[in-house]
């Protein structure tokens, strides 16, 4: 009897273990039955890394974290990766921390080396890519994103509120800008309304207008040619007599100068005062000779011989 409950509390325990084994390689997302082999991982930052934590190469499932330690000598985070015998990853792979912890999202992803490169033995260790990714850059950066985009939505909310308070009050200036907005939106709407046929026949008659433009344009589009090259014609003339007109303007200042400097009889004339007196005296003379002679022409012609006869 004795030995009958010591063969049921061994067959329990046997159980258990083989329960306890089944529900770690189930929890360790590894297949219950298929062999696995291990490999190593190093990285600069857990990232929320726990024994447990899916491992994947291309999206896909291929093991899980056995275990996780940091070096206290190199201050680095070491793992233990689990990986499904039929999974071959090839030499030149490296291993990365992805997700966000705070979704509970973590996992190692596996970015495989050249597929013509020959697998890597059991207990070979995986290092980190060189440069970190766009999507490693954003990992590391989620927190503080994070922080922004609650201080973005907590202004939002505040501000939503503040507006909020400011529609339902009804003497509050952004109520009374609405309001008025509303009011002078309605008015043209009726104004819109009212004048609707007006601006229909002014488009109308704008359309006439232009299809008349249209038509007359196409009728007398000679005529009109003609006339622009007349007009050119005359616009020709027109420059070559101010043309001319500068040049006599020129020559009229060209004699003026010379008039003013006292060149020639008429400059000499003009800027000699002695023989204007003269000119002036011969004329008075003159002048008095001619009266003399209407007064009294036998005076002169008694002495003059018209015709002298032999």
């Amino acid at each position: 009897m004795e030995y009958s409950n010591e063969i049921k509390v061994g067959i329990a325990i046997v159980v258990a273990v083989v329960a306890a084994v089944f529900g770690v390689r189930f929890l360790q997302d590894l297949p219950l039955f298929g062999d696995t082999y291990a490999v190593k991982a190093e990285f600069e930052e857990a990232s929320g890394l726990t024994a447990g934590n899916p491992v994947r190469m291309k999206g896909v499932n291929v093991g899980s974290v056995e275990s996780i330690r940091l070096d206290q000598e190199t201050q680095t985070v070491r793992a233990r990766l689990r990986i499904e015998e039929g999974i071959r990853i090839p030499e030149g792979s490296h291993a990365k921390v992805a997700g966000f912890s705070g979704i509970g999202g973590v996992r190692i992803s596996i970015l495989p080396g050249p597929r013509e490169n020959p697998p890597l033995p059991p207990d070979a260790t995986l290092s980190a890519p060189p440069e970190g990714s766009v999507f490693d850059r954003l990992t590391d950066q989620a927190p503080a994103l994070a922080n922004k985009a609650d201080s973005v939505l907590t202004s939002t909310n505040t501000t939503m509120s503040a507006l909020s308070t400011q529609l339902q009050d009804p003497d509050s200036d952004l109520r009374q800008a609405l309001t008025s907005a509303k009011n002078i939106t309605g008015d043209l709407e009726s104004v819109t309304e009212a004048e609707k046929e007006t601006l229909r026949a002014l488009l109308q008659n704008l359309q006439s207008v232009s299809s008349d433009l249209d038509t007359f344009m196409g009728e007398n589009g000679d005529s009109l040619d003609v006339a622009v090259r007349r007009l050119n014609e005359s616009l020709d003339r027109l420059n070559r007599g101010l043309a001319s007109l500068e040049q006599t303007s020129a020559t009229l200042d060209t004699v003026a100068t010379k008039l003013n400097e006292g060149d020639g009889t008429a400059g000499r004339l003009l800027n000699d005062p002695s023989l204007y007196l003269r000119l002036d005296s011969a004329a008075a003379r003159t002048n008095t000779l001619l009266q003399d002679f209407q007064r009294d022409p036998g005076r002169y012609l008694n002495d003059m011989t018209l015709v002298k006869v032999f």
